[in-house]
């Protein structure tokens, strides 16, 4: 006989109850989303200080057998839904197993814009961090490098991307750049180039692209 459901279990029932008339039939028999399903799914959930609530659930055991544990094959990533492997036993002792749909909604901490933010404005003073819905498996930063600022213009509330932070001059800009190879420290003058990110990146006068941190307004790149 399946465990009495907790309070949270109950509130997971009144949920898939609910998903279930919107999204398509619940198979008669079949156990509600209780404890052991949302266990498997904070068992998987992949992302740090992150959090999953389960809003659906559509499963498919056989008639008679009762939920006991379940298993999420893949890792829990994003918002969306997730295959439940479940398992359980029927009233005879027999051990049975089926399948369930999921739907899921994941939560975690981003840096989100406190107001419009223009480009290559310093985004440390206008960030701050929020639990943002993770719709996709993008990562998002939670920190910024020293010196960022905005790639592009930014609007107000939304989470950072990577590709919106610049860490030094836009590209196509003239760029001071210290090359230092062991004891000996070369000096150039370079372009700005797009770069990942918390770094800096320049083309040399040769057409060679090289990669730093920049510090006290120049490029600084160890060889």
């Amino acid at each position: 006989m399946a465990a009495p459901l907790s309070i949270l279990g109950s509130l997971l029932v009144l949920t898939a109850a609910s998903a279930a008339s919107a999204g398509g039939e619940r198979r008669p028999g079949a156990p509600p989303a209780s404890d052991p399903v949302l266990a498997a799914l904070r068992r998987a959930l992949a992302v740090p200080d992150g959090r999953v609530e389960l809003v659906g659930f559509r499963p498919a055991l056989p008639a008679g057998c009762a939920l006991e544990r379940a298993e999420a094959p893949r890792a829990v990533e994003r918002s969306g839904d997730v295959a439940i492997r479940l398992l359980g036993r029927t009233p005879d002792g027999t051990a049975c197993e089926g399948w369930a749909w999921a739907a899921v909604r994941v939560w975690a901490p981003a840096l989100v814009t406190s107001r419009k933010v223009n480009d290559g404005e310093p985004l440390e003073v206008a960030v701050r961090l929020e639990e943002r819905e993770l719709q996709s498996s993008e990562p998002r930063p939670r920190t910024l490098p020293p010196g960022a600022t905005a790639a592009r213009a930014i609007a107000a509330g939304a989470p950072l991307e990577e590709g919106q932070i610049r860490v030094g001059p836009r590209p196509g800009d003239p760029v001071a750049v210290t090359i230092r190879v062991g004891p000996l420290t070369v000096e150039q003058r370079g372009r700005a180039l797009p770069c990942s990110r918390g770094l800096t990146c320049a083309q040399l006068p040769s057409g060679k692209r090289v990669e730093g941190r920049f510090e006290g307004g120049r490029l600084v790149v160890e060889l």
